[in-house]
């Protein structure tokens, strides 16, 4: 199990969203589909990656509006109009469709890692995610 490939494992087709997508769009998905992150794609750019936007990201987002100021409800309605790209997670880690799933294990648990994108070479070809990774240990 851990010496499988992440390409074994991986979403080949993972949800991708326009860096302009509002923040309510974006949490509308990541509940729909039960996903932990959505990979953030910049419109000028489609075949580059902008970065990573995760539940995590949703919840710290959520808790400093709620942390600041009175009108906490209204704040947070603000915040969910604002596009994706004012959030979005750029220093997010990558594997390669070749490295094994113990190192996405390590990954993930290293460093708190929810959805982490995969490549084959500079081309991305999926993403894994946690739940990938504890239903090949599990199931």
């Amino acid at each position: 199990m851990l010496n499988l490939p992440v390409s074994e494992i991986m979403n080949d087709h993972p949800i991708k969203v326009k860096s302009d997508v509002s923040i309510r769009n974006v949490a509308h998905l990541l509940l729909r589909y039960r996903i932990n992150g959505i990979l953030v794609i910049d419109p000028a750019r489609p075949e580059e990656l902008a970065g990573v936007f995760t539940t995590a990201d949703l919840l710290a987002l959520m808790d400093t509006v709620f942390m600041n100021g009175t009108k906490k409800m209204q704040a947070l309605s603000a915040v969910a109009e604002r596009p994706v790209s004012d959030f979005v997670n750029r220093n997010f880690l990558s594997l390669q469709k070749d490295d094994n799933a113990a190192k996405a294990v390590a990954l993930m648990h290293k460093r708190d890692a929810l959805t982490i994108p995969v490549y084959d070479g500079n081309t991305l070809v999926g993403v894994v995610g946690r739940h990938d990774i504890i239903n090949i240990a599990f199931a």
